[in-house]
């Protein structure tokens, strides 16, 4: 062999070692990445976990807003429901006092013309009894 090629072949040796170090170097760095896509991957698989359970938590909530919106139609039916029967007893009680009311005043009437028709016969008595148109 030549001078020339010992030289190349040492040059050749020291990019071979050189190479390997860098190899060394990036197996290191490999692993590195390798842990942290693992650990990314569980982070993941943790998140697409917390997503299902918000996007069951998002549904249960619809659920329930549709029942309490049923629920609250129903009692808002029951309270006009319960508004017109008290409208209905208001009125109702309203025609029967009027009612009272005519029928009292009816007999006050007939009383007061019993009183009065009682006076005029007793104002009318006395006048003769006592013979003011007499002789």
């Amino acid at each position: 062999m030549q001078e020339g090629d010992v030289i190349e072949i040492e040059q050749l040796r020291s990019k071979q070692a050189e190479l390997e170090q860098q190899l060394q170097n990036l197996s290191g760095e490999f692993a590195r990445l390798s842990m942290a896509a693992v650990a990314d991957d569980q982070r993941f698989k943790l998140i697409e976990q917390k997503s299902d359970r918000h996007e069951d938590d998002i549904r249960q909530l619809k659920d329930s807003t549709r029942i309490m919106q049923i629920q609250f139609e129903q009692v808002m039916g029951k309270i006009d429901t319960l508004e017109m029967k008290l409208f209905n007893w208001l009125q109702q009680t309203q025609k029967e006092s009027a009612k009272e009311r005519t029928t009292s005043q009816k007999q006050w009437m007939s009383f007061l013309q019993f009183v009065l028709g009682g006076t005029i016969i007793a104002i009318v008595t006395f006048i003769f009894a006592k013979g003011a148109f007499g002789p």
